[in-house]
């Protein structure tokens, strides 16, 4: 996006481009440029490489094709003018270094024509030139005082979907005037009689040539007879995985498959999904703008075959077109995965055309890993597991649980859906059908479902399926996940066809904690193998124990315990060095005494994406209705996917207390899995402190400026540790780096150089505010919230707060707050 394209030539002076506004500030003086600024030409993505990867093959069961793009689209495809032109200067690190104030934009110049432009001398610095287009397509980068505002701010972030730039059309006469051009000099020398040098000296007259800021994608596809005749239909065709947004300059990472824009942690989209009549209309074919998305290329995808998700980097663009047989009950997805030309190229680029046909010659999803058959099977499975209301699960595994039972329930049943006064337990709201209501993708707003496709809107049993609903003993749900990342997902019984009577939270991750079993007590040497045991017994991470009284005192409420290295809901533990892996570790938020999850930010940032879909994949809001205090409890299990905010200072809930247990019970509200439970707490008794010392080793006290005392706490700050004996606390601004957080060394020896999964890792997660549900301006990453499943008295329960210096064990707020919770063992042995 940053490459330059000179042209040699004279230049003289038709308009004058006033940069200045006020005084210039920085290295150097004010001084006169030259310039003239043209458009480049597009670039048509097949003639990138000599490759014939993408070539095609026309014996295959998915055809595609890159081809030229017809020489009669490039010749319409230019605005008459540049619009809305800015010019900004900026040093090398990116600080604006003029001041352009507000004369600083030409509503319009002709292609070509030449401008003289008030800029600072500088031996090292860059210029963005940005034409927005004819209405402003993009917002101005004038008030920008620096060119990463331009990478981050929300509001130079432009919608793919309705936007001025989307709604350019396609074809000979239609006008290109709203679409945005920009070229950026990364590294240029401004000399001091106003010419424009590379950094070595070398003298430069140049013409300036724009580039189009969207990706042009042409698509057309035919069905075969052959799949027609024997009952095929193409029902829908989808372009997925698509930046929601349009910026000038994207946030860069990199990755196992190069330097990639934008990050894995941004939002992705569906930009289309045509069906029915839009399908018709279209006639096989769709032409549409969208952002640059380059991802690098794959090593693994060595032919068009191979160019599929397995092999295919994060986040790459793909087409989908979904093919119905009514008499064989099958569905089809082919997928084709847009890049360039070689078949290990799955970029993106700006101003680049890309021409694409595809064929779909016949159902051979057997032999072609780039056809997924859609299993209709209602799902079955004999792996019968205690029910809670998390249901841990591996990816590619199934279980199943009988929804009428719950671990924590009197005598073992749900006493929400069964009645059992005399001993005999009797179905008081029988169950009836389940769904998924929600599940999210295994790579942040990209990848793959982590349950997968239903089979319509009311029919999920090839996810979740229910058998013998009307039998106490006998009911069973069946839950079957596919291979995937992991992640999470929540199911619901329900008695009609709009009531949800219960729900269960699916936690799809390879993590499987043990639990610490017995050992003699007050013998370290037997307490510390039990925990290595445990340890050693856990797969895909740790189980931990603390430091603090409550844990090595033979009285302490968590000495026969261990608790998970991660919040509920998390896929990834501990410091992470990708953003992507790093938003991982946030895990789910809760309502104080709720038993079902919330979605906390996707990217480390403020920013709500939807990051949560429905059976048939496309993305959907959480529910946030106006704060309204006392909800009955009951509303709150029918509706598990509403946020309620109660407002600030008000109970969420009235009619039900201790919604999580108290002391050591676990009720049927608790959202921890079968064995694990909300930590407890004492208002007054360290012994019953979940991180009571952990920032002093002389005492335990429940509220200590634990900074000022210690080492054994550092912040993360998404590249480097601090000490908090140090750093004496963290900015209330925080940070919007994904990961960044709270280590505590538990483990002897143990530093900022040297740490070991002995160390407990906090994320620091925005919570959802108490107010309207919104993640929590100023705060972002730089605090901890956990709930504790005390309420000290009705409405408002007890948290672990770790935030701006100070280690609180004893802080009430009010139950409507979305919290993290980190699951402790159950019960001790």
């Amino acid at each position: 996006m940053a490459v330059t394209t000179l042209f040699i030539l004279a230049i003289g002076c038709d308009d004058r481009f006033d940069s200045r506004g006020g005084h210039p500030f920085g290295e150097g003086k004010a001084v006169e440029v030259t310039l003239c600024i043209g458009l480049a030409d597009e670039t048509d993505a097949s003639a990138l490489s000599s490759a014939t990867g993408t070539k095609g093959n026309g014996s295959q069961a998915l055809d595609v094709r890159l081809v030229s793009v017809s020489p009669t689209k490039a010749a319409a495809d230019k605005p008459d003018k540049l619009y809305n032109l800015e010019i900004i200067q900026y040093n090398s690190n990116g600080a604006k270094i003029t001041n352009m104030g507000t004369t600083s934009t030409i509503a319009s110049t002709e292609l070509g024509s030449k401008l003289t432009v008030t800029l600072q001398a500088s031996d090292n610095c860059q210029l963005l030139i940005v034409a927005r287009g004819e209405d402003a397509a993009i917002p101005s980068i004038i008030s920008k005082s620096d060119i990463r505002n331009i990478r981050k701010d929300k509001d130079m972030l432009v919608s793919a979907i309705g936007s001025k730039i989307n709604a350019v059309g396609f074809g000979a006469g239609i006008s290109m005037n709203n679409m945005p051009y920009f070229l950026h000099l990364e590294s240029v020398k401004v000399g001091t009689g106003g010419e424009i040098q590379s950094i070595d000296g070398q003298k430069l007259d140049v013409r300036l040539l724009l580039k189009r800021l969207a990706v042009r994608l042409d698509v057309a596809w035919t069905v075969s007879e052959q799949m027609i005749s024997t009952g095929y239909e193409l029902k829908e065709v989808r372009l997925s995985q698509v930046p929601a947004g349009y910026r000038l300059l994207s946030d860069e990472e990199d990755s196992q498959w190069g330097r990639t824009y934008p990050t894995a942690t941004a939002e992705f989209v569906d930009l289309y999904r045509l069906k029915g009549t839009e399908l018709t209309t279209a006639n096989g074919k769709q032409s549409v703008w969208l952002p640059a998305n380059v991802r690098g290329t794959s090593p693994t995808a060595t032919s068009l075959y191979y160019r599929n998700k397995q092999n295919a980097p994060t986040a790459s663009s793909f087409l989908e077109f979904v093919m119905d047989n009514a008499g064989k009950q099958e569905r089809l997805y082919y997928r084709v995965y847009v890049g360039g030309p070689r078949t290990t190229d799955f970029n993106l680029y700006g101003n680049t055309d890309y021409s694409y046909v595809v064929n779909i010659n016949n159902a051979n999803y057997q032999t072609d890993a780039r056809i997924q058959l859609l299993d209709r099977t209602p799902v079955v499975s004999t792996n019968l597991v205690p029910t809670a209301n998390c249901l841990m699960m591996e990816p590619g595994t199934n279980l199943c649980f009988n929804p009428y039972k719950h671990t924590s329930g009197t005598n073992g049943w749900n006493d929400e859906l069964v009645t059992n006064p005399s001993g005999i337990p009797v179905i008081k709201t029988e169950i009836k059908n389940v769904k998924v209501l929600w599940q999210n993708k295994d790579s942040g707003t990209s990848g793959e479902l982590v349950m997968g496709y239903a089979v319509d809107a009311e029919d999920h049993s090839n996810l979740a399926n229910l058998t013998n609903g009307d039998d106490i003993q006998s009911a069973r749900i069946h839950v079957k996940v596919p291979v995937t990342n992991g992640g999470n997902a929540l199911i619901a019984a329900y008695s009609e066809a709009d009531k949800v009577v219960w729900s269960w939270h699916i936690w799809i991750s390879g993590y499987v904690p043990a639990t610490l079993g017995s050992f003699t007590s007050g013998d370290g040497t037997s307490r510390t193998h039990a925990i290595e045991v445990a340890q050693e017994g856990t797969r895909g991470g740790t189980v931990q124990v603390y430091g603090g009284v409550s844990w090595t005192a033979t009285d302490g409420a968590f000495y026969k315990k261990v608790i998970m290295d991660r919040n509920l809901g998390v896929i990834r533990a501990g410091i992470q060095h990708n953003n992507l892996d790093a938003a991982r570790t946030f895990g789910l938020l809760y309502q104080g005494g709720r038993k079902d999850p919330f979605y906390s930010s996707a990217d480390g940032t403020l920013t709500q994406m939807k990051t949560i879909y429905d059976w048939d994949g496309k993305g959907i809001d959480i529910t946030i209705p106006p704060a309204k205090p006392n909800i009955p409890y009951q509303t709150l299990i029918e509706n598990p996917s509403i946020f309620y905010p109660p407002g600030g200072g008000k109970t969420l809930y009235a009619d039900k207390s201790d919604a999580w247990g108290t002391n050591d019970t676990k009720t049927i509200n608790d959202p921890c899995p079968d064995g694990w439970k909300v930590p407890t707490h004492s208002a007054s008794d360290p012994k019953k402190s979940l991180c009571a010392g952990f920032g002093s080793s002389s005492d335990n006290t429940i509220y200590e400026n634990a900074y000022g005392n210690s080492d054994n706490i550092m912040y993360y700050d998404g590249s480097v540790l601090t000490s908090m004996k140090t750093n004496g606390g963290v900015s209330a601004t925080g940070t919007d780096i994904p990961g960044s957080g709270f280590l505590y060394f538990g483990g002897s020896g143990e530093n900022d150089g040297a740490y070991t999964e002995k160390s407990a890792f906090f994320p620091g997660v925005s919570l959802r505010e108490v107010t309207n549900g919104t993640y929590r301006t100023g705060v972002k990453n730089n605090a901890v919230f956990l709930w504790t499943s005390i309420s000290p008295k009705e409405g408002y329960k007890q948290i672990y707060q770790i935030q701006n210096g100070l280690f609180s064990f004893q802080h009430p707020v009010e139950d409507g707050y979305g919290f993290s919770v980190r699951c402790v063992q159950d019960k001790g042995n």
